[in-house]
């Protein structure tokens, strides 16, 4: 048999066979991978759609400000200067134009070559990434993530190394791409680095460590922040210079290699030592006026939340309750401004708030002693507010400003007798059935308070029981009104200081609080009678904006009436006194314009208080101790109401001196002795508004029954006036007899004229009848008319003038005139002062008393 010849292989075959074995080896790869993963995603297919699902929300809600963090949050006065910075990492973010070339290069040259040709996902690091996460098993431990990746997992995802986030970027890095451009994804990602040393984002970086801007950062100094970036910990330069120079070096090859940058510029970056500036501007310390600025802010955010916000409270329940929420949510907000983040303007004049910081400083200068923390212990604190906007100008926390202790809103204390027109008076002209000219009987009570310096006047005027600071006075009318409704005023004006406890409480009449009362509360609440009765819910808040969501807040919220104008106006008529009556607890700290005002002094001397106010200002003055103690011969007057005048003074000095409208509806008329209003002539004339008494009347069966009592007061003022009168005319009498008395029994001789004195003597016995003096007066006349009869007799000498002695004679005698009031004494009227001071004061009768 012939032998077949082997037929020769072409070069071709040759050629193809190793592409062919290749191909069929890459298809069975494909093959068995897409098996795999197709056995993968079955098994796994929940998780993987969850990711995907996770991704696509997180894309389709970004927006460019997710890709900053909070700058600092700074504090501006009314003329729009900086007073205040909090720091939250000098944050600023920068435009891509604003960051250097170099720092782009050495992101782009470290982490992601490829970054300019992908689309989000660089599938040749991610197979690199899948056969290490293979080779250990699962476990992740190298990353193919791109810059796009980073940005996502840097502002949305944890740093966990898990493959769920893996997923997620993956699915996200596209869409990612779809929505910004490569060099917004760029700018994004310098800004939501962390530097390492409080240093976010590539500007605080280039100021910390090279004292620049990020748009003019070197080849070395950006190869530098690279490195820091890329592990923070590890290649922080001021820890580990050592670590950080090898690290900025291998960055710098991989620039050389990018060709981003040449040979010899390569060569001289490496060269260049690693030093750093290390420049940290701290945030400034937060004074009064930041802190107080940072509060109202906090508050207004509770509002944009639709936080209800609560002053009186029924019982203990509600009132833990209430504190609890108020307290998770205000520290949420304070903290959310302190994070950055905010821009404050406020309404605080920082002229007003020295001058103010200035004044409480000089007059309590003399106290030099200190508590254990190294604070003065005296301390003093006020608040100013501008009427004529409704807004905080000034408000000083304590002595100097060093004490980052706000008292102005933070403490609360005793108000004293600075209570008295917002609970007691005020309210009490709003029910008609109180007014300037009404009459209350100042007396002892037992169980009640007692007035400063044990004094009682009787029957005494509203008017005058106020600018006397009478404290039984003031507890009858809130006992009369009832407790509770003087209460429910203070929480209209959102007075913080009020507990569940104080329900019933009629010390509350004098500042028996509970808690106490905030010096801005007591500002606020006097600004309301300054105020027409309006109160303003503005704080020191003019606008606040956000970074992320604009401005939140422009103050336009409306006022709210809590007393009529004709109650604020009476009231402000009466407070007028209290500077300018003889007997006012503040007399002598006029102003020399229009002002009112009220002094407040708890007890043992404990807290002393001034509130006042004109046309244009309201201000509240506290001072006291921070551990409460006495402090003898410190009233309201002195130096709270010394301050009080001399800042009022300074600030109302070359402005309008304007005075309060007496409103359409307020009258001035004659009043009775009974303290009521009358047509007649009385010389007496005092303020009525027929708005108030409206009221009244509309409540007819409380309104017969005052009637009533009006009824009963006006007859008993008549007998008692009868009675007075009756006792004027005995007393007069008895006094004439008594002189008849004893010109008879001075008499040594009878005349003509001796008959009829006895018998004008006898006249006056006459009337006395009845009395308790007639018998005794009755035995002294006989006896002076029986020694007159037995008398010898002289006859006149023509009318003229008796001599008794040469050239000497005696004058006819004649009984004086005797007129109403002769016999009253003016010490019962005198002020009321206590030791040491004017103002008035409570022996305790509860916490806080005056």
């Amino acid at each position: 048999m012939a032998k077949h010849k082997k037929k020769r292989k072409s070069h071709w075959s040759i050629f193809f066979r190793p592409i062919k074995v290749i191909l069929f080896v890459f298809l069975g790869v494909m093959v068995l991978g897409c098996l795999a993963g197709g056995i993968v995603f079955l098994k796994y297919q929940n998780e993987i759609m969850a990711c995907k699902e996770k991704a696509d929300a997180i894309i389709s809600k970004t927006v460019k400000t997710d890709f900053s963090q909070p700058t600092d949050t700074r504090i501006y006065d009314s003329a729009g200067t900086l007073i205040g910075t909090i720091n939250s990492g000098h944050y600023e973010y920068v435009p891509i134009s604003g960051i250097s070339k170099n720092l782009q290069n050495a992101y782009v040259a470290q982490e992601d070559r490829r970054f300019y040709k992908h689309h989000g996902i660089d599938y040749k690091g991610l197979m690199r990434a899948g056969v290490v996460y293979l080779k250990n098993k699962g476990k992740a431990t190298q990353g193919g993530s791109t810059i796009t990746q980073q940005v996502i997992k840097n502002t949305y995802l944890t740093q966990e190394k898990t493959i769920q986030r893996k997923l997620t970027e993956f699915f996200a890095a596209p869409r990612m791409e779809d929505k910004y451009s490569k060099s917004d994804i760029l700018e994004f990602y310098c800004n939501t680095n962390f530097f390492a040393n409080r240093c976010y984002g590539v500007s605080e970086a280039s100021r910390y460590y090279f004292d620049k801007e990020a748009k003019d950062l070197t080849v070395w100094e950006a190869a530098t922040l690279a490195g820091i970036s890329n592990n923070p910990s590890r290649y922080d330069p001021v820890a580990h210079p050592e670590n950080a120079t090898w690290k900025r070096n291998q960055i710098i090859d991989n620039m050389a290699l990018c060709k981003f940058i040449t040979e010899e510029e390569k060569e001289n970056a490496k060269a260049q030592p690693l030093t750093v500036a290390k420049i940290y501007e701290p945030g400034t310390k937060e004074n009064y006026l930041t802190s107080y600025a940072i509060h109202c802010a906090a508050l207004e955010l509770m509002k944009n939340d639709d936080f209800v916000f609560q002053y009186v409270f029924n019982n203990q329940a509600s009132f833990d309750s209430y504190r609890e929420q108020y307290q998770e949510l205000y520290q949420a907000k304070s903290d959310m401004i302190r994070n950055g983040g905010f821009e404050i303007h406020t309404s605080l004049e920082t002229p007003i708030q020295n001058s103010l910081q200035e004044i409480i400083d000089n007059r309590l200068k003399g106290f030099t002693d200190l508590q254990e923390n190294g604070k003065l212990a005296l301390q003093g604190a006020a608040v100013c507010i501008d009427n004529q906007t409704g807004y905080v100008v000034a408000i000083v926390g304590g002595r100097g400003t060093e004490d980052e202790y706000n008292r102005g809103f933070l403490s609360k204390r005793q108000p004293g007798s600075t209570i008295k027109p917002l609970i007691d008076y005020a309210p009490a002209f709003e029910t008609g059935y109180y007014y300037p000219s009404r009459l209350v009987n100042d007396h002892l009570f037992d169980k009640g308070p007692k007035n400063s310096g044990g004094k009682y006047f009787g029957n005494i005027s509203v008017r005058e029981a106020l600018n006397r600071s009478l404290n039984t006075v003031a507890w009858q009318v809130l006992g009369d009104i009832g407790v509770d409704k003087g209460i429910s005023y203070l929480g209209k004006m959102h007075f913080a200081g009020i507990s569940y406890l104080d329900n019933g409480n009629s010390s509350m009449s004098i500042g028996g609080f509970t808690e106490g009362a905030r010096v801005v509360d007591m500002a606020r609440g006097y600004s309301v009678l300054a105020n027409q009765g309006l109160y303003s819910n503005k704080t020191c808040i003019v606008s606040l904006e956000s970074q992320y969501d604009g401005e939140i807040y422009n103050g336009n919220q409306a006022d709210e009436r809590i007393f009529t104008e004709d109650t604020a106006y009476m009231i402000t008529d009466v407070l007028k006194g209290t500077l300018d009556k003889p007997y006012g607890t503040g007399n002598g700290l006029g102003l020399g314009v229009p002002a009112a005002g009220k002094t407040g002094t708890t007890n043992s001397n404990k807290d002393t208080w001034f509130c006042g106010y004109t046309k244009h200002y309201t201000t509240a003055v506290w001072v006291g101790y921070d551990t409460p103690k006495a402090m003898p011969g410190v009233y309201g007057k002195t130096y709270s109401g010394k301050i009080w005048q001399e800042f009022m003074s300074r600030i109302n000095d070359g402005l309008p001196v304007l005075d309060w409208d007496m409103p359409a509806t307020v009258s001035l008329r004659n009043v009775d002795s009974t303290g009521e209003k009358t047509d007649a002539e009385t010389g007496r004339k005092d303020l009525f508004s027929s708005v108030a008494e409206s009221a009244a009347k509309a409540n007819g069966s409380k309104w017969k029954e005052e009637e009533e009592r009006k009824k009963q007061e006006a007859q008993a003022q008549r007998e008692l006036e009868a009675s007075q009168e009756a006792r004027q005319a005995v007393e007069q009498t008895v006094s004439a007899l008594q002189s008849l008395i004893g010109e008879l029994s001075a008499l040594s001789h009878r005349d003509s004229s001796t008959d009829e004195t006895i018998s004008a003597a006898y006249s006056l016995l006459d009337q006395l009848a009845g009395t308790e003096s007639y018998d005794g007066l009755k035995a002294q006349l006989d006896e002076a008319a029986n020694h007159a009869a037995y008398l010898p007799k002289q006859e006149d000498s023509s009318g003229k003038p008796q001599e008794i002695g040469p050239g000497v004679t005696k004058p006819k005698e004649t009984i004086p005139p005797v007129f109403p009031g002769d016999m009253d004494s003016d010490e019962d009227y005198a002020p009321g002062f206590g030791p040491g001071g004017p103002d008035s004061g409570a022996q305790a009768v509860g916490p806080g008393m005056e």
